[in-house]
């Protein structure tokens, strides 16, 4: 009797042993399911905000594999503009002290951008964007002689081209026979001052930007000032006639208008604009001023720096519309986007109606018109970077 109540107590222990097992097993496996629930929650968290895809077994997967990689190469100034202002990009001076580097992911593009006298690391697999200065008959003989040679010792898989172009039509023409369609190696080109060539198919207008090789920098809307007085109601920077005797016509206009005191005019020696000096000066005078004088350059082109660095500032361009020799014209692209400038037939004839119109605005009115300004240039800079992204990568040899 006592046998068998010792065993009736040994098997009533036995399951609840048994008992205490399962449900620790129970809990263990509770346990795991949330971790692995957690986890992909994570995953799921991480890649919808980031955009980059990771592995249960990996935390995060390296991007070199699931990313196209395009690689900018800039032989001119514009290629800072297309890095910093349009990509916004960033970029370190390497350990040779002439060479500048940077990178920048773009959806499923990995940009890298290199500028200076390194050369450039072609192979058979690189997907390349050249930016080349095709300005004058000597640069463009300059720039085919060196494309020629890299074709034909180290061709890319996929060539992009970003050119400033000539204001000359024929002398634009050297770049037809190697666009892809009269079976050349360039994808897609993204062409400055060389409307008659655009057809927003395989040849893009480009925006000619600010005057970065002067290091003009990129400004964010919030750090422009657009609430208080400007103390100028223009500015004006131009050459000394002895260099650019077309320009002497806006100093004499002004003094003619009595706006000595009114517009801040800086005439320089150099025989450049985009070489006055310091840069500070010219930032500080764009900002204190609501509207800044753009003449057409001294071959014609109405399409100037001076335009875009108004409007990164909030100063309104004043810009003269002259007619172009050929094709289309060279203001249609800020046209096509409804720019916020005035443009004029001839700033001799129409600077007096312009400053009397200006003289009639109230301050409230101006710091509305400013945002205007500085939110249109934000969202050009951004359209004309997706655009580039999208040709890109569309045309991209897979």
């Amino acid at each position: 009797m006592i046998v068998y109540v010792k065993r009736r107590v040994l098997k009533a222990r036995s399951c609840q042993i048994l008992g205490l097992l399962i449900l620790l097993a129970c809990a263990v496996l509770f346990l795991l399911h949330s971790l692995c629930n957690n986890e992909i929650s994570f995953q799921y968290t991480f890649q919808k905000r980031t955009g980059i895809k990771t592995s249960i077994t990996n935390d995060i997967t390296t991007m070199t594999s699931e990313f196209l990689r395009v690689d900018i190469h800039s032989r001119t100034p514009i290629g800072e503009y297309l890095w910093n202002h349009l990509l916004e990009g960033k970029k370190e001076l390497m350990s040779d002290k002439a060479t500048y580097k940077g990178n920048k992911m773009v959806d499923d593009l990995n940009f890298t951008y290199q500028t200076g006298n390194a050369e450039i690391s072609i192979t058979s697999a690189s997907n390349i964007v050249l930016v080349i200065d095709g300005s004058s008959q000597l640069n463009q003989k300059k720039e085919e002689l060196w494309l020629n040679n890299m074709l034909l010792f180290r061709p890319p898989k996929s060539l992009f081209l970003v050119i400033l172009g000539d204001n000359a039509c024929d002398d634009n023409q050297w770049i037809v026979h190697y666009l892809s369609s009269n079976g050349g190696p360039i994808s897609a080109a993204f062409m400055v001052r060389s409307s008659f060539l655009a057809d927003e198919d395989e040849v893009y207008q480009w925006p000619l930007g600010v005057t970065t090789n002067r290091d003009f920098p990129l400004f964010w809307a919030n750090e422009i000032d657009i609430l208080s007085p400007r103390p100028f109601i223009c500015n004006y920077f131009g050459t000394n006639p002895a260099h650019n005797a077309t320009q002497d016509v806006i100093p004499q206009l002004l003094k003619a208008l009595k706006l000595e005191n009114s517009c801040y005019l800086k005439m320089s020696s150099k025989t450049a604009f985009s070489t006055i000096e310091p840069v500070g000066e010219y930032i500080q005078a764009v900002s204190d001023s609501d509207l800044s004088l753009c003449p057409a350059t001294e071959t014609g082109s109405p399409e100037t720096h001076c335009i875009y660095e108004a409007f990164s500032l909030g100063s309104v361009p004043v810009v003269e519309d002259v007619e172009v020799s050929c094709g289309r014209d060279s203001l249609f692209l800020l046209k096509k986007h409804k720019a916020p400038f005035l443009l004029v037939e001839s700033l001799e004839n129409e600077l007096g109606d312009v400053i009397a119109k200006e003289n009639t605005m109230n301050l409230q009115e101006k710091i509305a018109r400013r945002a205007t300004v500085i939110n249109w240039y934000a969202d050009f800079r951004h359209y004309m970077a997706k655009q580039f992204y999208r040709v890109v990568f569309s045309k991209i040899n897979l």
